[in-house]
């Protein structure tokens, strides 16, 4: 499938700095070029760069989903990482989980 295109990503946050927005959108389109990826049509951009309790490595957030999972109401949540120019590097896909109203 073709990756997924900047304007169908969705923010759950505003991105005022437009070098990041645009930063972010590539990482995502990069990302969904991936054979692990490539199957989801949403993308919803959950959290810009950050580090977590729980992932030291920068990463951006963002939440997958089918058409099907999307029609049941469900994603997958996926760290990305990259490298020094936000190039996709690598990520980490989640497990399925229903979408609950902070995920909005």
């Amino acid at each position: 499938m073709s990756p997924i295109a900047r304007s169908m990503v969705q923010f759950t946050q505003r991105i005022r700095n437009q070098d990041v927005r645009d930063k972010t959108l590539k990482l995502i389109e990069q990302a969904t070029q991936s054979p692990e990826l490539a199957h989801f049509t949403k993308a919803i951009r959950r959290s810009p760069s950050h580090t977590s309790h729980t992932d030291s490595r920068p990463h951006a957030t963002v939440r997958f989903a089918t058409d099907a999972q999307n029609a049941a109401g469900k994603a997958q949540t996926a760290h990305l990482y990259y490298d020094d120019n936000w190039n996709h590097a690598s990520h980490t896909l989640y497990p399925e989980r229903e979408e609950k109203k902070d995920d909005e």
